[in-house]
């Protein structure tokens, strides 16, 4: 007789044959940032093209403030720089 050495999964919502989901490679832009984004279709052109990590960079820098009007000032100084294809923002 043959053992079964596999782990069942005790959470039937979760079907045996299901895998983790991918990673997600799409990063969420913050709603600022995606609202003025689209405003500034060169901006949006040019941070499209970025890698991911630098994606990830500007969001950080957005999101690493403490007031909400410190992350408008800076949504609006990273669209400007982003439509004139400069990262110097990020520092």
């Amino acid at each position: 007789m043959r053992k079964n050495n596999s782990i069942k999964n005790p959470d039937r919502s979760i079907g045996e044959t299901d895998a983790m989901p991918p990673r997600q490679l799409a990063l969420e832009l913050p709603q600022g940032l995606a609202a003025s984004l689209a405003l500034a279709p060169v901006a949006l052109s040019f941070y499209k093209g970025l890698d991911p990590s630098s994606q990830e960079k500007v969001i950080a820098y957005i999101q690493s403030t403490d007031t909400g009007e410190a992350a408008k000032a800076r949504t609006h100084q990273a669209v400007d720089c982003l439509g004139r294809g400069d990262l110097g923002f990020l520092g």
